[in-house]
């Protein structure tokens, strides 16, 4: 039996998968990753043969709508550099906070061709890993033949707090820097009369405000 990767099939960190649409052909070699999301970053969810796969092999499905696919129009076609950026920063958050949840692994997430919006929103999640600028350009380049002011403005400014609620700190992947990482005691709920342990773990004011900063929420 072959096994036929998608397109810029890649491992992104241990059992994080990045690519194009996975399609019929693909089957066989995703069955052997043992997925259990398939992460879509696409305008569109799976296709039905895709859906039908990951019915019967206990894959969940997480579709973000992205608007990644080429106008139709090919007489209005924009120079690649003029090309503004595909997705906004509410995307990046949305997919960053699902990446750092381990219990969501293994994980394939894919755009249309695995290109641009995949390689936007993995540039922007290694920046929780503190990756130099180089080193993420370098890696955005081995996809996308070139970046334009718009892409690499993206990626540079991408230095918002994303606030993780509901994530036990033992929950996130350990490849998420924990250097920054401290705890606060515990907080009592005087109207309920109730008072509970709630552990607050969050990002030391130590990072750079160039940086993005993740703060977990866990009780």
């Amino acid at each position: 039996m072959s096994l036929v990767t998608p397109l810029h099939f890649n491992t992104v960190q241990l059992n994080l998968y990045r690519g194009s649409s996975p399609r019929e052909i693909n089957i066989p070699f995703l069955k052997r990753l043992r997925l259990k999301y398939i992460l879509s970053l696409t305008p569109e969810p799976l296709d039905e043969t895709m859906t039908a796969f990951c019915k019967e092999n206990d894959i969940k499905m997480k579709h973000i709508k992205c608007n990644d696919k080429p106008p139709k129009d090919k007489t209005k076609k924009v120079k690649r550099k003029k090309k503004t950026v595909p997705i906004e920063y509410d995307t990046v958050i949305e997919c960053v906070a699902f990446l750092v949840d381990r219990r969501n692994y293994p994980i394939y997430m894919h755009c249309h061709n695995g290109e641009l919006i995949t390689s936007l929103v993995v540039a922007c999640l290694r920046k929780f890993s503190y990756w130099s600028t180089v080193s993420i350009l370098n890696e955005f380049l081995i996809y996308n033949s070139s970046i334009n002011v718009h892409e690499r403005s993206f990626i540079e400014h991408f230095n918002l707090e994303v606030d993780i609620q509901g994530l036990k700190p033992k929950d996130k992947v350990p490849w998420v820097s924990g250097q920054f990482i401290t705890k606060t005691s515990k907080s009592k709920n005087k109207q309920k009369d109730i008072t509970k342990a709630e552990v607050i773990t969050t990002v030391s004011n130590n990072i750079p405000n160039a940086l993005p900063k993740l703060k977990f929420h866990s009780i």
